[in-house]
Parts: structure tokens; C-alpha cells; sequence
């Protein structure tokens, strides 16, 4: 089995590596982070490359679609700091599109008529009956670029839908622009990634807002999914942003000189380099093997999206605050773009599972497969020698 990316892909790789390069340099970011809107030049950008809508989860099996394509524009994503809701649009098309009432939504946002986001976590929002139909109540939060966005997609709670919470939780597609709703940015530390908080007030829900049908799990199910492929392309963007902050390093060091020396050539700062290495070249592998896991719908691609996130969560956190003190005091100025990729990596390694959520559900695991097999060691019947 070949489990290399083929020309196609790589191609793929470097045509996004060299627009983003080219689109989304530094000047860009921090033009972004003093005035918090999303270009529409962008937006045009990434819809004309056809990379909005590159996850189908119907299996067509087209070409150039898939989560292998999709992590490796992620990683690119996390290379150049895109200050887009890229990942958030990837993951909610691919809901969208399996529900034929939203086919008109998602030639919009794949022509780039509209920017796509999610609301990762519901506090409490709620849909209730009225005499008029449903209104929803409530709070939502870890809202990427939601004051940018023309839509939202969040999975709320239909009261009497279901005789579960679980089995209540409905899909829906929320208009940004829509009087009823109130955003607030809740200050993330990293500014070239905005998060908001959003409160509903008595918003109007629709028939036609529904993301195939109310309740009876449709929308728990939905949500897992799209949690499953966010976290996995938040794997990939922590690996593209520790990568990129360990090149960047080791080209400094090469030029920096101390005691008129170059502080490449000292020892320590080798071992340090090659630990990066080797945690940004694993935190790679762990996203991949997951990313086949999930496109080839395997028994193990939970687990193995939880040990991507888990361990690219840690090794990017790691990395970039290694890139800083190799940087020496420049790396600690504002100038300096260290701390946009520490920062990245510091929220990417937070949303849709932190390390220890991940690892507490690789645990539950093990810890299951170790009883399973201690059962089975149990119930063996050892016969004596004749």
C-alpha cells in the first residue's frame, strides 16, 4: 500500500503554498488584526481555486476532493496565518451538502457569495414552540470571524424533538446579519483568528434554516461529524504553523551571530532545532494516518483524529514557544511574527478539544481493549496435560 501523496496532490500543495505566500503575507495578517474584516479579495480567491467545498462526506470518490486534499490546504493555512474562516467553511459544506433543501446555500458559499462559519459550542440555546412556529433563545460561543459571516451553523436543542438531549439537537442555519442576533468578540488571544459569542434573542427559525429535519439525532450526529473533521483540520493547521516557526528559526540562526560566532553552530541550539524537527515530522504522520483513517471510513479514525489533535496540540505549542527563545530577545517583540504563530498555536491547540480531552477519550480506549482482554483471558479454559 502507498501511503505517500501522489503528483496530483502535491501539485495541489504547491499551487496553495505560493497564492497564500503571495495573498496572505505578514502585512496582510496584521492589516487584518487592526481592522477585523474579512478581504473580500480572499474571499473571491479561495472560491475561484475551488477549495471551499473540497470535502464530500457522500463517498462520490471525485477527484481532487477528500480529507488528504483538505489537510494539506490546512497546513498551508497554518503556514501563512490565512485569516479566513477556511476550516469552519470546509467542515460546514460538507454537512450542508448532504441535505438537499441547502443545494442553493452551498453554490453560494463555494462561488463565494457568502462566508460560512460555526458555532463550535452551544451554552444553552434552545428552540421553542410558539403559536408562530419555532424561536430560539440563547448563547453560543467559540464563533470563528462570526462578525464577518453571512451565515452561521449551530446545532441547537428542540424541545419535545426527541426523548434525549442528544436525540433534541437539531442543525440550523442562522443569518449573521439577522436583528434577533448579538454578537460580542470575546478577545481571543489570537487576534488573526478571531472568536465571538452570540446570543439569540426570540430569532425566528425557519423550515427552510433546518439542516436535514428536526431532532431524532440528525443534528448530534451532523455536529460529531463536523467536529470530527474540524479537529482534524486543526490538526493539520498546528502542524503547518509549527513547521513554518521552525524554518523561519533555523534560517535565523544562521544568520544571527554572538560573540561573533553563528548561534547555529552551537550545539544546544542543534539539539533544540532537531527536537522541532522531529515533533513537527511526527505531529505530520499523526494527522495523515488519521486523515486516511476518516476518508476511508476505518474502525479507528476517532482514536486516531483524537492522537492527531492531542499530540499536534502539544508539539505546536512547543515548537513555536521554542522558535521564540531561539529568536533571543527580538522573538519577544512586537515586530517580530513569532508570537502570531505561538499565539495561532495556542488556540488552535484549545478549540474543539483541548490535549486532555482528546487523551481522556485515547484512555477510555485502552483502558477498554486492556478489560476486553482480560475478560477474554478470564473465560479461557486452560485443560490439564494428558
Amino acid at each position: 500500500m502507498f501511503f505517500g501523496f501522489t503528483d496530483e496532490e502535491k501539485m495541489l500543495r504547491r499551487s496553495v503554498r505560493e497564492m497564500f505566500k503571495a495573498r496572505n503575507t505578514s502585512e496582510h495578517v496584521r492589516a487584518f488584526m487592526e481592522n477585523v474584516t474579512i478581504s473580500n479579495d480572499m474571499k473571491k480567491l479561495l472560491a475561484g481555486q475551488g477549495l471551499l467545498g473540497i470535502i464530500d462526506l457522500d463517498g462520490s470518490g471525485e477527484d481532487g476532493k477528500g480529507m488528504m486534499n483538505a489537510i494539506l490546504i490546512a497546513q498551508e493555512a497554518g503556514r501563512h496565518l490565512l485569516t479566513y474562516p477556511l476550516l469552519e467553511a470546509m467542515a460546514g459544506l460538507a454537512a450542508l451538502k448532504t441535505c438537499t433543501q441547502q443545494t442553493q446555500l452551498v453554490s453560494e458559499v463555494e462561488d463565494g457569495k457568502k462566508v460560512l462559519t460555526i458555532a463550535w459550542v452551544n451554552v444553552d440555546a434552545k428552540a421553542r414552540k410558539t403559536k408562530d412556529g419555532y424561536v430560539l433563545n440563547g448563547t453560543l460561543r467559540e464563533v470563528p470571524f462570526a462578525r464577518g459571516a453571512d451565515i452561521i451553523l449551530a446545532n441547537v436543542r428542540a424541545a419535545g424533538m426527541g426523548f434525549t438531549p442528544e436525540e433534541e439537537e437539531t442543525l440550523i442555519v442562522l443569518d449573521a446579519k439577522s436583528p434577533n442576533i448579538s454578537i460580542h468578540n470575546a478577545n481571543s488571544l489570537d487576534e488573526t483568528y478571531p472568536l465571538y459569542e452570540i446570543n439569540l434573542f426570540n430569532y425566528p427559525l425557519r423550515k427552510e434554516a433546518v439542516v436535514k429535519g428536526f431532532g431524532m439525532g440528525t443534528g448530534h450526529e451532523l455536529m460529531t461529524k463536523m467536529r470530527q473533521i474540524g479537529a482534524l483540520l486543526v490538526s493539520a493547521e498546528l502542524v503547518g504553523c509549527s513547521e513554518r516557526a521552525l524554518y523561519v528559526t533555523v534560517e535565523y540562526t544562521k544568520q544571527r551571530k554572538q560573540f561573533g560566532v553563528l548561534i547555529g553552530s552551537f550545539q544546544a541550539v542543534k539539539h533544540m532545532a532537531a527536537d522541532m524537527y522531529l515533533q513537527v515530522e511526527s505531529g505530520k504522520a499523526a494527522v495523515e494516518y488519521a486523515a486516511w483513517a476518516l476518508e476511508t471510513n476505518n474502525e479507528e479514525a476517532d482514536l486516531a483524529v483524537s492522537i492527531a489533535k492531542s499530540y499536534a496540540s502539544d508539539a505546536g505549542i512547543q515548537v513555536c514557544g521554542d522558535a521564540i527563545q531561539m529568536h533571543g530577545g527580538i522573538g519577544f517583540t512586537w515586530e517580530n511574527d513569532m508570537h502570531l504563530y505561538f499565539k495561532r498555536a495556542r488556540r488552535s491547540a484549545a478549540v474543539l478539544g483541548d490535549v486532555y480531552s482528546h487523551r481522556e477519550k485515547i484512555a477510555k480506549v485502552a483502558i477498554d481493549e486492556l478489560a476486553c482482554k482480560s475478560e477474554v483471558e478470564a473465560r479461557r479454559v486452560v485443560h490439564a496435560p494428558v
